[in-house]
């Protein structure tokens, strides 16, 4: 089976754009978070503060505007004894046109317990990553 690619849609928002009308680059973190937070949900996993970030990368290709529409593409990218990282890549969709990679990127994480320090990735999140990787 291949990795599977959990799909979202959203909108760029008139606060997410700068002086000159485009998508500040900083919320492209937003949009990888809401896809992230979409794949924990179809996944019916918890997402709390036990999952800290430990890094984040992106790397930008295009830019977008005010009311593009978007659709965000995560999937488990790699799992590690203690996190994980979900790779994400945001693409805008316009009507009629083929859809255009603007953004593309990771957030690892890692697992903890209630004192806050890290903890082997819990057994529900291995076999639910096993399943879609």
């Amino acid at each position: 089976m291949g990795r599977k690619i959990f799909k979202t849609t959203a909108r760029v928002r008139y606060a997410e754009t700068d002086a000159a009308g485009i998508v500040y680059y900083n919320n492209f973190f937003v949009y990888f978070e809401v896809g992230r937070i979409e794949l924990f949900r179809e996944l019916n996993l918890p997402y709390n503060w036990r999952l800290p970030i430990a890094e984040t990368f992106a790397r930008f290709h295009a830019s977008a505007e005010f009311d593009d529409p978007l659709e965000i593409h995560s999937f488990v990218g790699e799992v590690r004894t203690m996190g994980f990282r979900i790779d994400c890549r945001v693409f805008r969709t316009r009507e009629g046109e083929d859809p255009l990679l603007l953004a593309e990127g990771y957030t690892a994480m890692v697992t903890v317990g209630e004192d806050k320090k890290p903890r082997p990735l819990p057994e529900a999140f291995q076999k639910a990553f096993d399943a879609v990787t």
